[in-house]
C-alpha cells in the first residue's frame, strides 16, 4: 500500500483523523490514484467477477486498513505489491498487517506487480481458488 495520502490540514473535527487525514478520505485518494498494476488487475477483476457470485471493490476500509481489493462477503483481500515491498521494513509491516487482518477473519492474498502483467491468468486462477476455499470453509 503506497502513501499518497498527504498530511491533512489541521482543523477541528469530531471525526477521528490520523497522519494522512481520515481513513475514508485516504481510501478515496487511493481509489482515484491506482498504480498501473492495480488498474490492470481491476479491469481484469471487473470482467471476470461477472461470472462469480462475489464482487471485489478497490481500496475499501477493512478493520483500519485499506487493501487494494476487498470482497466483503468472503472477507477476502487482495494486495498488489510493488518493488518497495521487497524492503525489509515494508515486508515486516506487510506481515504484521496480514496477521492482524487474519485474526479478524480476513484472508489476504498477495501478488507482485510484475506478475499482474505477465501472469494475469494465473492470478485469476489463484483468486478463484481462494474464493472456492473460503466458500468451502464457510459451508
Amino acid at each position: 500500500m503506497r502513501r499518497i495520502c498527504r498530511k491533512a490540514p489541521r482543523k477541528r473535527s469530531t471525526k477521528k483523523t490520523g497522519k494522512y487525514g481520515s481513513i475514508e478520505s485516504c481510501a478515496l485518494r487511493l481509489r482515484n490514484h491506482m498504480t498501473k498494476a492495480e488498474k490492470f488487475l481491476w479491469k481484469v477483476l471487473q470482467v471476470r467477477q461477472r461470472g462469480w457470485s462475489v464482487k471485489f471493490q478497490p481500496q475499501q476500509v477493512v478493520f483500519g486498513y485499506i487493501p487494494d481489493f476487498y470482497c466483503e462477503p468472503m472477507m477476502l483481500a487482495i494486495e498488489v505489491d510493488g518493488r518497495i515491498h521487497d524492503r525489509r521494513d515494508v515486508k515486516r509491516n506487510d506481515s504484521l498487517r496480514t496477521r492482524r487482518l487474519n485474526r479478524m477473519g480476513v484472508t489476504v492474498i498477495r501478488f507482485k506487480n510484475s506478475d499482474v502483467f505477465s501472469a494475469s491468468h494465473r492470478i485469476v486462477s489463484m483468486i478463484e481458488d481462494a474464493i472456492r476455499s473460503v466458500t468451502t470453509v464457510d459451508s
